[in-house]
């Protein structure tokens, strides 16, 4: 029989011909030629031609199962590479006399069971290189996707200021006196995209676009079409322990004095119009039982606002840590593999390598947020273990510490480490936790975003030119002018601005100097009947200060009755030229109002009955604020850019009845005046 054919070649790369010299006993040292070189010598010695193979005895085997799975494991290794090479007919070549190489010889059964033996002692070089994880490129995010995960190890820590923030989202009376809060707390999660149904397309000519919903926006009653993600998480252990200051020293005690214990359900749905890729909405529902004290609330933010705003605006890009991270937006297009890097919303990542979690081998990726770490905030960093198969990462650590006057800051630059002490409040805020895959729905078709379609009807609600108003040049104030609330602001600037209140010497005079109403309140709901005002004024000069009056009817002596007045300390910029044009206050109401728009805001749970009358609860005021002042954070909410900015705000507190309990209801909402779009809306209950 003739000497059969070399099977390994330069096809071959050096890492493949290293692990079969190694699993032949061969030297891995030298150059590529010299490796085939050593193989060809190696296999040519030791080829086993067919005739032989026909006299190899099988192995004496009492116990009948091994032989049948050593028949399965030959029947799949035949199978797989017949699937490789089905052009190749052994059977013919062996009739003809010709000889064969080790690939046609090992399609033959009887050969498998020789090499079997091989494969299973010595690891075999075949499954060394076929079974290394590959890099791969992050899929894209389609709808119907889920996942579910485990969220372990969180923990929450808070001092100085950083402990006011947390008093304001958890109201008990036993955390009033901490000055350092740390929470902790497990559960469950998932992330989702919702796969929306044909009925989301009724505007739409056809179903090209399946799977998005529609979504309404700030003005109330636009049909765009978006993509729905929802995030779930349910705290099953959720504990707060408090710190007290030391009575001697004013430092906090070492030890927590006292806590509470119970349950957190945190659920947020975002909707990303499909063509503009922009968040239309936000919204956030809460439910907390904290030793037996209930309280459950909403959050509506039109643009990225709630906890994922309040993240960003201390950092762009924060707000990730909060569910896991989704690879295509991160990573976008490139190769996931070892070193490779980029930086996505203030976040360095970079592929460390492959790591074992739990018996499976997945990429790692670490990122730390550069923003933070140059600006000497403290720190951000977050692990990510991903595979191909996921969207999302599979398991996500997150470990950040900000600090304010806290914390080693000696690697910081002069300038950067006063900059946060100048930014950044008093004390620090760490945050610890985990999260791992349970469960991966995958859906079918991918997100649409990037497509048009058929625009909304939100061009109709833009406020036109003759709308709005220019107050700013010389009024007093911002028009009001409602329909549905008697005793007006015009009223209560009329009462004030005459002769029939002496007392407000100080709002008199800057309002005759230049001055305007910056900030104004009222209250209908007085035992009274009367119309309380609270109207703040700037000067000038500038100086800035309130006076308070109630209003029952005309302006007059009899109808006019000063409260009191008073000054502010912070300093309120007077800049008319950066106040903005408005809608008067009696547009935005009917804007509010209009049927079809805002019907969470309207009934029993809102601010207008369904007469579309206000609930006697309901309060009303304006609020002004232009560049250079102390109040101008609003501004970057607003992106009113370099210019000023006008809000109306509407709060209301009530109480109602449900399930056989009594609610404390608390209703708030913001509005822009110059656009006329809601920026949110926020409600809060507790049983009482």
């Amino acid at each position: 029989m003739s000497e059969p054919n070399s099977y390994v070649s330069s096809s071959h790369t050096v890492a493949e011909l290293k692990a079969m010299c190694k699993e032949n006993g061969l030297s891995v040292a030298g150059r590529k030629a010299d490796l085939i070189t050593r193989l060809e010598n190696l296999f040519n010695e030791d080829s086993i031609s067919l005739e032989e193979v026909e006299t190899v005895p099988l192995p004496d085997v009492e116990d009948t199962s091994e032989i049948e799975e050593e028949i399965l494991v030959a029947e799949f290794i035949e199978a797989e590479v017949i699937e490789e090479a089905a052009d190749i007919t052994t059977v013919d070549k062996v009739l003809a006399g010709k000889s064969t190489t080790l690939q046609e010889q090992i399609m033959n059964p009887k050969v498998l069971a020789v090499l079997l033996a091989i494969i299973v002692a010595g690891g075999g070089w075949y499954w060394y290189i076929s079974n290394q994880l590959q890099p791969f490129t992050a899929d894209d995010l389609r709808y119907g996707d889920s996942m579910e995960y485990n969220i372990l190890n969180g923990e929450i820590d808070a001092t100085g200021e950083y402990v006011d923030f947390v008093r304001e989202n958890i109201d008990s009376d036993e955390l009033k006196d901490a000055c350092r809060l740390q929470l902790e707390f497990d559960g469950i999660g998932t992330t989702s995209i919702t796969n929306g149904g044909a009925n989301e397309l009724d505007s739409q000519a056809d179903d090209s676009l399946l799977g998005a919903v529609r979504a309404t926006g700030a003005y109330g009653n636009e049909d765009w079409l978006a993509v729905e993600k929802v995030q779930t998480r349910s705290f099953d252990s959720f504990t707060v322990s408090r710190y007290i200051p030391n009575p001697l020293t004013d430092d906090c005690m070492d030890n927590p004095t006292g806590g509470l214990g119970g349950t957190l359900d945190f659920d947020t749905k975002s909707w990303t119009e499909i063509s503009e890729r922009n968040v239309i909405s936000t919204q956030a529902d809460w439910r907390l039982n904290l030793d037996g004290n209930y309280s459950q609330g909403t959050t509506m933010s039109y643009g990225l606002g709630g906890l994922l705003g309040l993240l960003d605006d201390l950092s762009p890009g924060l707000a990730i840590i909060v569910s896991p991270v989704e690879l295509r937006d991160m990573v976008g297009t490139k190769l996931i593999d070892t070193d490779a890097n980029g930086t996505y919303l203030g976040w360095d990542w970079r592929v460390t390598g492959t790591e074992l979690l739990g018996d499976e081998e997945v990429w790692k990726i670490s990122m730390e947020n550069s923003q933070i770490r140059d600006n000497c905030f403290g720190y951000a960093m977050i692990n990510l273990w991903v595979e191909e198969d996921s969207p999302w990462a599979i398991e996500q650590t997150v470990d950040i510490q900000i600090s304010g006057d806290e914390g080693d800051k000696s690697s910081c630059g002069s300038f950067s480490k006063e900059f946060a002490d100048f930014v950044l409040p008093e004390g620090s805020l760490s945050l610890e936790l985990e999260m791992s895959k349970t469960s991966l729905i995958r859906g079918e078709k991918l997100l649409d975003l990037g497509r048009s379609y058929q625009s909304p009807r939100a061009v109709n609600d833009v406020p036109t030119t003759e709308e709005l108003i220019d107050w700013g040049t010389y009024e007093l104030h911002m028009p009001d002018n409602s329909s549905l609330r008697s005793n007006s602001l015009e009223a209560a600037v009329a009462c004030l601005s005459s002769s029939n209140m002496p007392e407000a010497v100080a709002a008199n005079a800057a309002l005759n100097d230049d001055g305007y109403i910056w900030r104004a309140r009222d209250d209908r709901n007085t035992e009274s009947g009367a119309t309380r005002w609270n109207l703040s004024w700037v000067s000038i000069d500038p100086n800035s200060g309130w006076v308070e009056l109630e209003i029952t009817g005309n302006p007059s002596s009899s109808n006019c009755t000063y409260i009191g007045h008073g000054g502010y300390d912070d300093t309120v910029s007077h800049s008319r030229e950066d106040i903005p044009k408005i809608l008067s206050i009696n547009m935005l109401e009917e804007r509010l109002t209009k049927e079809g728009r805002f019907s969470n805001l309207i009934g029993d749970d809102g601010f207008f009955t369904s007469s579309g009358q206000y609930h006697p609860e309901t309060r009303i005021g304006i609020f002004v604020v232009t560049p250079d002042g102390d109040y101008t954070d609003i501004l970057n909410s607003l992106n009113s850019g370099d210019t000023g900015a006008t809000t109306l705000d509407m709060t209301r507190s009530w109480t109602s009845s449900s399930g056989g309990k009594q609610w404390d209801n608390t209703l708030s909402l913001a509005m822009d005046a110059t656009t006329g779009k809601v920026v949110g809306w926020n409600l809060i209950q507790t049983i009482a």
